[in-house]
């Protein structure tokens, strides 16, 4: 959601709409945040693969990385940024991307990252030692939840509150 506002253009008197964005979520649209989480998973990776061989790591990294987001993509609501006065009380952080439009820029490559991840998860290792269906379940659940028809459902009314 945004606020518009109208101004008067002072060199050609037109009145033009100033859009103001949602302060929680327009720092993801910066190619800075996208490689700064990229570069995360890789540190994440390789803490992991010192403890572990590296295609085990990669599922470790890939479980960890779908509980974690779906938590604060998909679960937490709201905005901590006081300005807002409440808007986003109702809304997940993954809602409040892009004030919800589909398809942008932003919501395809937090899309496609736990799919990359679970490819590197389940082709990093012997699959006699990784749990395919685990990682299997956690890509699912995570890119059912950023379908569009996704959208503002609560199934079985659950964080409706």
């Amino acid at each position: 959601m945004t606020t518009r506002t109208s101004v008067v253009s002072p060199r050609a008197s037109v009145r033009v709409t100033q859009v103001t964005t949602n302060r929680n979520t327009e720092w993801l649209n910066q190619r800075a945040a996208w490689a700064f989480y990229i570069i995360l998973i890789l540190v994440c990776w390789l803490v992991t693969a010192s403890f572990t061989d590296p295609g085990m790591a990669w599922t470790y990294v890939h479980l960890g990385h779908g509980v974690i987001t779906y938590f604060l993509l998909h679960w937490n609501k709201g905005s901590p940024i006081q300005d807002d006065q409440g808007i986003y009380d109702n809304l997940t952080f993954w809602e409040q991307i892009d004030d919800g439009v589909q398809g942008t820029a932003t919501r395809k490559f937090f899309t496609v990252v736990p799919v990359l991840l679970f490819l590197l998860a389940s082709h990093g290792t012997d699959f006699r030692r990784q749990p395919l269906g685990l990682n299997l379940l956690v890509v699912v659940v995570l890119t059912i939840a950023k379908m569009s028809s996704m959208h503002r459902v609560r199934i079985f009314g659950i964080n409706k509150d």
